[in-house]
């Protein structure tokens, strides 16, 4: 078996070229059939998953990404066919929430071995975004995709630097808390609503903030769905609307503790698939990647889909 491995070796604040060349050692020691493929720029990682699964679209490949979460989405969205890929993942990044979320081994080497002799493939559901004027464009998230609040905190750290100088201080989950409660001062409330599963419409006064999760945790490890599963072929989604930013505080400290729920002023929906329709833009992000300012969002789970060596 021959395994392709795409390396973000500027992950994990350039560490990953030196985290990839212990990986290497490991593979050769093991005597293990595998290919290289290092990632040079942002979106170079779809780049070379489309041209893998593409070239060998004719067989089942096993693709390992050494990255992070952001490399992780970057190499799902370049997948060809997802039954045609036994998918693995070292993570290697700051936030690691998709590591966090299928319980991989924190030390690469550890996750390493577990793709090595990996006997049972772990189905994973994925979710998918879609937006535009007409919902023409869309893309597959691993972990969450939202709108409000926690995208413009992903839009900020990514901008700032405050990740990259935090991660050297290995405090890179710090820059999320900290963009996050600067955030929740500036940003406005908008009128929205949400239709899920084709039910009715439902009005949402003074939005902040939705999380449509697939996993449990995002931005480091907050639970936004305690108890979302990724093979329960639904999505999850957290809304926090109509509530003061004092309250808004409090309820952001409960979010941190996992025990938000119940709060009036913050909702959860479970269901395979929803529409966002909101009176004003709103930044959007899918996996921490940011989508730009949105007023029509549609999520759907797509059960099972992507099968990972666990």
């Amino acid at each position: 078996m021959t395994y392709y491995f795409i390396v973000n070796i500027a992950s994990r604040t350039g560490k990953g070229r030196k985290i990839w060349k212990v990986l290497e050692a490991e593979l050769k020691r093991r005597n293990t059939d595998y290919r290289a493929y290092l990632t040079k720029y942002p979106g170079h990682a779809g780049e070379l998953a489309e041209k893998l699964t593409g070239k060998h679209r004719d067989r089942v490949i096993s693709l390992v990404v050494v990255g992070g979460d952001g490399t992780a989405n970057e190499a799902v969205n370049g997948i060809q066919d997802f039954e045609k890929v036994r998918f693995g993942y070292i993570p290697i990044g700051s936030g690691n929430d998709l590591g966090r979320g299928l319980g991989l081994p924190k030390e690469p080497l550890a996750a390493l071995k577990v793709i090595l002799e990996s006997k049972e493939l772990y189905a994973m559901d994925l979710g998918r975004v879609s937006w535009g004027s007409k919902l023409e464009k869309s893309a597959y998230f691993n972990i969450s995709s939202g709108i409000g609040m926690d995208a413009e905190v992903c839009r900020r750290v990514n901008a700032a630097g405050l990740k990259a100088f935090l991660n050297k201080l290995h405090l890179g989950k710090l820059s999320y808390f900290v963009q996050t409660a600067m955030t929740l001062a500036e940003i406005p409330c908008v009128q929205a609503g949400i239709q899920a599963d084709g039910t009715e419409k439902k009005r949402i006064p003074g939005l902040i903030c939705a999380a449509v999760m697939n996993h449990r945790c995002e931005g480091g490890g907050l639970p936004m769905a305690p108890e979302a599963s990724a093979q329960d072929g639904k999505l999850s989604v957290c809304y926090i609307h109509g509530v003061k930013k004092l309250r808004a505080v409090f309820l952001l400290l409960m979010l941190v503790k996992g025990k938000h729920l119940g709060f009036q002023g913050i909702e959860l929906v479970e269901c395979k698939s929803c529409t966002l329709w909101l009176q004003e833009p709103m930044t959007a992000h899918m996996d921490g990647e940011d989508l730009g300012d949105l007023m029509r969002v549609k999520y759907e789970c797509l059960p099972g889909a992507l099968k990972i060596m666990r």
